[in-house]
């Protein structure tokens, strides 16, 4: 079976108020919509705070969701329009960015984790908004470029443009200090 009938699958019983499947699809997609979500406002307890809204709104309406595409690409859309959402609300504040949360590592390993991580982040910024937000999504999250297009409500071929943009640059960026990731 598909990993997207696996989900829609698991939807079903959702909405017949299993709550088993729904806990299987919280914690299958929590972490991937929270690193989406900090995209957009840098800050670890603001976006856990979102995705888990979006998760609520989704039990509490489940009965009358209907899915067009698949459960994954779902679940971008719901939130993405939940950051729109807080945006207009907050009209534009920027939120605090917060650290980087560590796991159980030895200091010297954290530390050039930190910092390829950092180096990193810094050429992802240094991208166009819309190319590194789709870099991010191609990279990180694992999305296919369709699923971002209908989450962005762009063309397959702007996401093309916009991942091939950023993986220029970043092959620009890597080749002026390549040295820190041969670490």
């Amino acid at each position: 079976m598909s990993q997207k009938r696996k989900d829609l699958y698991l939807f079903e019983r959702v909405k017949e108020g299993d709550r088993k499947s729904f806990e299987l699809l919280f914690d299958k997609y929590y972490n991937n919509l929270c690193n989406f979500a900090y995209l957009f406002f840098k800050d670890t307890a603001h976006t856990e705070e979102l995705v888990a809204d979006v998760f609520v709104n989704i039990w509490e309406k489940r009965k009358s969701i209907q899915i067009k595409t698949d459960f994954k690409s779902y679940l971008y859309r719901s939130t993405r329009n939940a950051v729109i959402n807080v945006i207009r609300k907050e009209k534009g504040n920027k939120l605090l960015k917060s650290e980087i949360t560590s796991y159980e590592l030895s200091p010297e390993t954290l530390m050039i984790r930190q910092e390829v991580i950092a180096h990193f982040e810094s050429m992802l910024v240094r991208l166009p908004k819309q190319a590194g937000l789709v870099f991010r999504l191609v990279r990180v999250d694992g999305l296919k470029y369709k699923q971002i297009a209908e989450t962005l409500n762009i063309s397959v071929k702007t996401v093309e443009n916009h991942m091939g943009k950023a993986l220029k640059m970043m092959r620009k960026m890597y080749a002026e200090q390549p040295a820190i990731f041969d670490e």
